[in-house]
């Protein structure tokens, strides 16, 4: 058992989660990825709970915090010092199950989507990844790879052929696919299998009538801050622009594609003040405090992945300065 499963047993067991859950104030926002079983994936990392487990997360969340959508500015003037939200990001068909769970304990979620998986449905390129690191191989020195990689196991693969694309791949994440699925033998993803995998705009439409917020994620989910400054209006504008013509409403929230420190940088803050956005979310960890300054451009985000059982995630909300940190996303 981690040390982090064994403090939410400690707090589960003892009840000092109400006594922890005064040592902070402000706004904690726990973002999601998919749901279902991580058991079935090529990486299970990319799943964040079953839809069990969600629901019972839910649960415990709204029996001990009052939850609003991310898009709210209530936390920050008066009422209960201490708020969840909870965000969900990319646009797949499985978080529709997810959108049912929270409408079901009537909580009011934030959805940010990718409007190029809808428009033109493909496999996402952490996808494509997963497929094509199943097997760890040696790879070859490459303007990407500039020592080659040697990896020691099948999570090591995956993970530091994830962190080259992040890092390096920019504009070139089509031919970094290419060479990898070379170096690897294995074919790239079926492009006409890849609709079943995300929402439609009739799936978009619903969330909204079901009360959920739905925000930008991008055009094709690239880095930003690899990008151009044109390159980054094209993803940022294009996204929005096509929420708006299809939900016929404003669009101002946004969450950064990869979300860490270095994914965004100054020319993307500006390209958020010129197409009109109110907040834009980083995913890095960390909470947002009811006092003092707020970076509207960086609202921070504390993931859940599918190894936090729902008394980690109760526990998460006890003590977000302790288990939500930015250490955590390293």
């Amino acid at each position: 058992m981690s040390r982090t499963a064994q403090l939410a047993a400690l707090l589960k067991r003892t009840r000092l989660d109400r006594l922890a859950r005064l040592s902070w104030r402000g706004l904690l926002v726990l973002n999601y990825h998919r749901f279902g079983r991580p058991s079935e994936a090529d990486d299970p990392d990319l799943y964040s709970a079953t839809p069990e487990d969600f629901a019972e997360q839910v649960r415990l969340l709204a029996d001990r915090f009052e939850i609003v959508p991310a898009g709210s500015t209530e936390w920050r003037h008066g009422g209960p010092a201490r708020r969840i939200a909870i965000t969900v990001d990319d646009g797949y068909a499985d978080q529709m199950v997810a959108a049912d769970i929270l409408a079901a304990h009537g909580v009011r979620g934030t959805f940010f989507v990718t409007t190029g998986f809808i428009d033109e449905p493909h496999h996402a390129w952490w996808d494509e990844i997963a497929w094509l690191t199943r097997t760890p191989v040696d790879l070859p020195p490459s303007k990407w790879l500039p020592e080659g990689l040697h990896p020691s196991s099948p999570t090591h693969f995956r993970k530091a052929v994830n962190a080259a694309y992040k890092s390096r791949a920019g504009t070139e994440g089509e031919e970094f696919l290419e060479a990898l699925s070379a170096w690897t033998g294995r074919p790239r993803l079926a492009r006409e299998k890849a609709a079943d995998s995300w929402m439609t705009w009739d799936d978009v439409r619903k969330l909204r009538s079901m009360g959920m917020e739905v925000g930008a994620h991008s055009v094709t989910h690239p880095v930003l801050a690899t990008l151009s400054t044109d390159r980054q209006e094209q993803e940022v504008t294009g996204s929005i622009q096509r929420l708006r013509a299809e939900l016929d409403e404003p669009i101002d929230l946004f969450a950064y594609p990869v979300g860490a420190k270095v994914s965004f940088d100054e020319r993307t803050r500006a390209v958020m003040a010129a197409n009109g956005i109110r907040r834009a979310f980083s995913f890095y960890g960390g909470v947002n405090p009811r006092k003092g300054d707020v970076d509207q451009f960086d609202i921070h985000r504390a993931g859940v992945f599918s190894v936090h059982t729902p008394e980690v995630v109760a526990a998460m909300g006890a003590l977000p300065g302790l288990l939500c940190t930015p250490a955590r996303h390293a």
